[in-house]
C-alpha cells in the first residue's frame, strides 16, 4: 500500500482511482460491483485477499460496471459514527427493457437474476447485506485474459459497512442507509435470532468458513441435491469437469473441485472459453446448493444411496427453530 500513497501525493499521478463493492447477499452469494468505467464498458477483475493455497495465487474475480456510489463516510474519534449513503441503480427497474451480452454492458440483467435465484423479491430483501468497499488505482487492476497473480492485490484499506435501511427508491436508482457491524439498532444479544422455518447456517460452512453448524460434507458423500432438494446427481462421476479451453452452451453442467470442495454448475447463457465458474457467476449457476429447509437436512443427511427413503437414526444438524410459532 506504501506505493498507492506515495502515488497519490503527486501532484500528476496519470491515474485513476478505482471503487470496488463487494456485497454478500443474505444467502451467502457474494456480488461485485465497480463504479463505471471510463475507458470502455468492460468489467473490472481485481484480486480476492486470500491467497489460494492449491496454486498459490489470488485468484481474480469479476466486478459488474454499474452505476454506484457511496458518500457520507467519515473518521471521528468521538460523536456518533457515520451513516454513509449506499446508492446503486434500481436493477429491477432497469431489466425491464434491458438485454445483456456478457461484455460488461447492460449486466443489470444479470445481476437481476442472481438476485432472482437468490429469493431477493426488492430493495427491502437487502436489509442486512454486508457490504465491503475496496479502493485501488487503475493500473493495479486486471482484465479477463489475465493470470491470477502471485502477490496480494495492491489496495487501500477496506471499509466494512451493513446495509440497515432504504432511504430512497425510484425507477432509477435506490439509495441504502449503512450503518457500522458495530453501530446498528436493534441489533439483540445473543446475536442468533429465532427464526421457525429456515436453517440460519451458512451451507457447508463448518468445513468452508470454520463456523456454524451445517457440516454436510464438501464432497456431498457423492450424492448432490438442489435448492429444491431434488437430486442432481448421486454418481459425480457422470459430471465433466469444468475445462478452461472449452466452450458450453446454455443449460451446460460442470463440476469444479478446490481443497476438495465438489460444486456443481449450470451454464446461464453460452459460454467462451476461460470462464471459470468461480469466478465468473454472470455466467454461471451453482446447482448444488440448500434449500434452507428441514426437508433438506433430511434428504441430504439421512438420505439413503439406495433409494429415496430416509435413516431418521441419523441427527440434524438444523440452524432453525421449527417448533416455534408467532404469538398475538
Amino acid at each position: 500500500m506504501t506505493d498507492l500513497i506515495d502515488l497519490v501525493q503527486l501532484q500528476e499521478t496519470d491515474d485513476s482511482l478505482i471503487t470496488l463493492f463487494e456485497l454478500t447477499l443474505p444467502q451467502g452469494t457474494l456480488v461485485r460491483f465497480a463504479n463505471g468505467l471510463s475507458n470502455g464498458s468492460d468489467n473490472l477483475y481485481f484480486p480476492q485477499k486470500t491467497v489460494d493455497s492449491n496454486t498459490n495465487t489470488y485468484p481474480l474475480h469479476e466486478y459488474f460496471a454499474i452505476p454506484i456510489d457511496l458518500e457520507g463516510i467519515d473518521y471521528t474519534s468521538n460523536g456518533p459514527m457515520a451513516r454513509p449513503t449506499l446508492t446503486l441503480a434500481n436493477i429491477p427497474s432497469l431489466t425491464r427493457s434491458i438485454s445483456s451480452d456478457g461484455d460488461g454492458t447492460d449486466d443489470e440483467k444479470v445481476v437481476k437474476e442472481i438476485l432472482d435465484a437468490e429469493g431477493i423479491e426488492g430493495n427491502k430483501s437487502l436489509l442486512g447485506t454486508r457490504v465491503v468497499r475496496r479502493r485501488t488505482l487503475l493500473s493495479h487492476t486486471y482484465t479477463a485474459s489475465d493470470s491470477a497473480p502471485s502477490s496480494a492485490p495492491v489496495e487501500f484499506p477496506s471499509d466494512t459497512y451493513i446495509i440497515d435501511r432504504v432511504s430512497q427508491e425510484n425507477e432509477l436508482l435506490v439509495q441504502f442507509e449503512l450503518a457500522s457491524p458495530i453501530d446498528l439498532e436493534g441489533v439483540q444479544v445473543p446475536h442468533r435470532i429465532i427464526v421457525g422455518k429456515y436453517c440460519s447456517w451458512a451451507y457447508q460452512g463448518y468445513h468452508t468458513y470454520a463456523n456454524g453448524g451445517c457440516d454436510w460434507p464438501l464432497d456431498s458423500k457423492g450424492r448432490f441435491y438442489d435448492i429444491n432438494d431434488d437430486v442432481i446427481t448421486k454418481n459425480i462421476g457422470t459430471i465433466s469437469a469444468w475445462s478452461s479451453s472449452a466452450t458450453y452452451s446454455a443449460g451446460a453442467r460442470v463440476k469444479t473441485t478446490t481443497n476438495n470442495h465438489t460444486k456443481i454448475w449450470e451454464a446461464r447463457r453460452a459460454v467462451s472459453a476461460n470462464k471459470d465458474p468461480e469466478t465468473h457467476q454472470a455466467f454461471w449457476t451453482r446447482l448444488d446448493v440448500c434449500s434452507k429447509t428441514i426437508s433438506g437436512c433430511k434428504v441430504r443427511f439421512q438420505g439413503n444411496t439406495s433409494d429415496d427413503t430416509l435413516d431418521t437414526s441419523n441427527s440434524l444438524p438444523f440452524g432453525g427453530f421449527p417448533g416455534t410459532k408467532k404469538f398475538k
